[in-house]
């Protein structure tokens, strides 16, 4: 989601115009303005990558934990579901105001303030889960604030870890970034998925909630020590008449600012909503898995996790494999492409070839195939997007691409039971409209060239219209 500007150039990038040129550029990553590791595996990178390593298996044991008591203590999936929803809306509703503020703000302070808030938040929850283990209602009501809270200190500090990722680190080695943090996150899902249960059983929730509050505040605390490069002021005419705004009349301003810089570059707002599409089209496929498994194929419930394993341990190889073997230009295109066109092959696959040895290797290959496309995608809009938009693009592809998803889902289960419990149509409904999403895409010729196209050129200057008779301060 970036532009001409790569903050994570070396200053050995540039071309050699002179001495001066030289010094000034060594004073600017001096004062902070550009990065001067030439390591992807630096102190800042490094700080960032271990603080969301460990709040993301903190996040994922509150949840689970969370779910399992939730169980025990109502026994209802109307409450499951409601605090499931309160976690993934807040994303989908303010993901464009927070994104307004993340390019505005510190990224740094929002990235450890969010997780320290968090920490608060579930430390509070684990101190009334102690002192009032019988108040049901009431930690029902902790359990559902403590969601909604940090499912909005979410809709923050993502967007601005996004944004953060390529001042960190060289612009060569942006794959491998978001490659590590996504295989970071993905473990995390893996050893809550695997020790929560067992945790649980033998801690119980109170302990398992006092653990993810510890890992949201040590995740704090370090990342406070994290050294974002300053973004240097590009246009300090503009920034002056923005300063003179009303504060409502700036961010009004901002905000439209930021969807006329995706209006204007079709390649990328193509991409994205390519991926809204796919999301809400594999909707279907987790829906009816569990039927998939016990019923369709008839291997019993344990099935049901053990595709899912193999699902996420081809997301974990996708992650890497793309992170350290990057493809760029025409070769990036026909990766990304073919890893879609793979995914919707594989479906079809899964419904005719029924045997278990091959139905794992379906779904490693479908996960290894996603964990491709994400890191792909992900690190060519934020090597395509100026740093001063990044935190709007990465917040709207959040709104649109993770809104489709549980919109998806509800549309699927509900066709679901019309079909009369059809696995077969659902499958094969999902692998048709991801191949005629693909497949129309391939006509959009903006959608083809941004793929193809080599940072920094992947996008232009961003549009100033929006400033011309702007409103200003009474």
């Amino acid at each position: 989601m970036h532009k001409e500007q790569s903050l994570g150039a070396r200053p050995s990038d540039a071309a050699p115009i002179g001495a001066a040129s030289r010094d000034r550029e060594t004073s600017a990553a001096r004062s902070g303005e550009l990065p001067t590791t030439t390591r992807l595996w630096n102190r800042n990178f490094a700080l960032l990558w271990q603080g969301q390593l460990v709040s993301s298996f903190g996040k994922q044991a509150f949840s689970l934990a969370a779910l399992l008591w939730l169980k025990e203590a109502t026994g209802s999936g109307s409450v499951m579901g409601l605090v499931m929803m309160a976690a993934t809306l807040p994303p989908v509703l303010l993901g464009p105001v927070a994104g307004v503020l993340v390019d505005r703000w510190d990224r740094r302070k929002i990235i450890a303030y969010t997780d320290l808030a968090g920490g608060l938040f579930v430390l509070a929850a684990a101190v009334l889960f102690f002192l009032l283990p019988e108040a049901t209602g009431l930690l029902i009501g902790a359990v559902f604030a403590v969601t909604l809270a940090t499912g909005l200190l979410d809709t923050f500090s993502q967007p601005s870890i996004g944004a953060s990722v390529p001042d960190l680190v060289p612009k060569e080695r942006l794959e491998a970034a978001n490659g590590l943090n996504m295989a970071g996150i993905q473990l995390a899902v893996f050893g809550s998925q695997g020790a929560s249960g067992l945790l649980f059983s033998l801690l119980g929730a109170p302990l398992l909630i006092l653990w993810n509050a510890a890992t949201y505040l040590y995740a704090g605390v370090s990342e406070l020590f994290i050294r974002i490069p300053r973004q240097a002021v590009r246009d300090a005419e503009r920034e002056t008449k923005l300063a003179a705004l009303h504060p409502f009349h700036r961010f009004r301003l901002e905000l439209v600012e930021g969807f006329s810089y995706l209006r204007g570059h079709r390649g990328l707002w193509t991409v994205i909503l390519v991926f809204a599409l796919l999301n809400f089209f594999i909707s279907p496929v987790l829906v009816v898995l569990p039927f998939f498994a016990t019923d369709f194929l008839g291997l019993g419930p344990a099935w049901y996790g053990y595709l899912m394993a193999a699902f996420g341990l081809g997301s974990l190889l996708g992650f890497l494999g793309a992170g350290f073997f990057p493809t760029r230009g025409k070769a990036r295109e026909l990766v990304v492409n073919g890893a879609l066109l793979v995914q919707a092959l594989l479906m079809f696959v899964s419904l005719f070839w029924k045997a278990p040895a091959a139905e794992l290797a379906a779904f490693l290959l479908i996960g290894l195939s996603g964990g491709v496309l994400n890191v792909n995608v992900i690190s060519l809009v934020q090597a395509g997007t100026p740093p001063e938009f990044r935190g709007r693009i990465q917040a709207l592809m959040t709104t649109v691409c993770a809104g489709a998803m549980p919109l998806g889902m509800a549309l699927s289960g509900f066709l679901f039971d019309l079909s009369g419990k059809n696995v077969s149509l659902m499958f094969g409904a999902s692998a048709v409209l991801t191949l005629l999403t693909t497949l129309g895409a391939l006509g959009v010729k903006d959608y083809r060239a941004f793929l193809a196209t080599e940072p920094p050129a992947a996008a232009e200057a961003a549009p100033d219209a929006t400033l011309a008779g702007a409103p200003t301060a009474p």
